[in-house]
């Protein structure tokens, strides 16, 4: 599929509007700030995409100036960030939703909203956890080491399985790579 680069948010909506009901992917280019190459921003293109119901996907480099992002018309099984439904709802007020964008957000599940990881309210490892990491002082100290959106994403990680026995090897694999000076990746 080829990479289309659009100067300005304007130029994307333009082709949005003539071929959001027509096409089911679009492969998106940037040009990075130091290339002095017009592009619109990542922002602006998903503010453009909600507009229409379609959605980002998965970012690509090209070359050292420019990358691309998949974007696809947005089932209504999608996840929606916080974020995004915020996006909306602004876009809705500036009266720039399309009708086909106000039934893709019409048609979301609440139970598929803002449900990452660093959308939830902090999660913390249970007393016993704490005391099993604890056990490995090595493993512990290289753990709060980390960036704190790292341990927000494996307490998660750990603490979200259902079974306790899933919990529990959850918590070892993450005290023995700790152990190891590794992350999980």
């Amino acid at each position: 599929m080829k990479v289309i680069f659009f100067p300005t948010q304007t130029e994307f909506r333009k082709w949005l509007k003539k071929y959001h009901a027509k096409e089911n992917e679009l492969l998106v280019g940037y040009y990075k700030v130091g290339s002095n190459k017009p592009s619109m921003t990542w922002s602006q293109s998903v503010d453009q995409a909600l507009c229409f119901g379609w959605i980002d996907g998965v970012r690509r480099s090209i070359d050292k100036e420019s990358y691309c992002i998949r974007f696809t018309p947005r089932k209504s099984t999608s996840i929606w960030s916080t974020i995004n439904i915020r996006k909306v709802e602004e876009l809705i007020n500036s009266g720039l939703m399309t009708p086909t964008g106000q039934k893709a957000f019409d048609l979301r599940k609440e139970n598929r909203s803002g449900i990452y990881a660093h959308e939830k309210e902090p999660v913390n490892l249970s007393l016993n956890y704490v005391k099993q990491f604890k056990l490995n002082k090595p493993a512990w100290k290289f753990f709060n080491q980390q960036a704190p959106s790292y341990r927000k994403v494996m307490v998660h990680w750990i603490m979200s399985a259902k079974q306790e026995k899933t919990r529990l090897s959850r918590l070892e694999k993450t005290i023995v790579i700790s152990g190891q000076h590794k992350r999980m990746e």
